[in-house]
C-alpha cells in the first residue's frame, strides 16, 4: 500500500497498467510514478488524479478526458520536453541509460516475486 493512501483503500496493482505499456515492467514503473505523483511533489492536481488512479477509482483514459488533469499533465511533459531539449547529448544519454538501468530493476523485482512465490506457497500448502 502507498503510504499517502487510507489504510482500508485498495490500490491497484501493475497488472492494471499492462494495457498502456508493452510490458510488466513499465507497467510496474507507471505505477511507482503514478505513487510518487501521489505525494503531491507534483502539485494538488496531479496528487488528486494519482490518488484516484490508484485507489481504481478512475482509469487512466478516463482520467485523460478531466481537463483538469490531461491540463496539469501536458505541462509537466512540456517542462520536461523543455528540460530535455535543454541537455548536452551526453546527458541525455546519461538520462536514457538510467532509465534502462530502472527498467532492468523493475525486471529484476518482478523476478525476484515471482521466484519466491512458488515456494511461498508451497510453505503454505505445507502447512495445512
Amino acid at each position: 500500500m502507498n503510504n499517502q493512501q487510507l489504510p482500508d483503500e485498495p490500490e491497484v496493482g501493475d497488472a492494471d497498467f499492462l494495457e498502456f505499456t508493452p510490458d510488466q515492467a513499465r507497467a510496474r514503473a507507471l505505477r511507482k510514478q503514478l505513487q510518487h505523483l501521489s505525494s503531491g511533489d507534483a502539485g494538488e492536481v496531479l496528487k488528486e488524479m494519482a490518488r484516484e488512479l490508484l485507489s481504481g477509482r478512475i482509469g487512466l483514459r478516463e482520467a485523460m478526458r478531466v481537463p483538469a488533469y490531461s491540463e496539469a499533465l501536458g505541462e509537466r511533459v512540456r517542462t520536461f520536453r523543455e528540460d530535455w531539449e535543454q541537455m548536452s547529448p551526453e546527458e541525455q544519454e546519461e538520462q536514457k541509460d538510467g532509465a534502462r538501468r530502472f527498467i532492468e530493476a523493475q525486471n529484476e523485482e518482478i523476478e525476484r516475486e515471482k521466484a519466491a512465490a512458488p515456494a511461498e506457497h508451497g510453505r503454505f500448502d505445507r502447512r495445512r
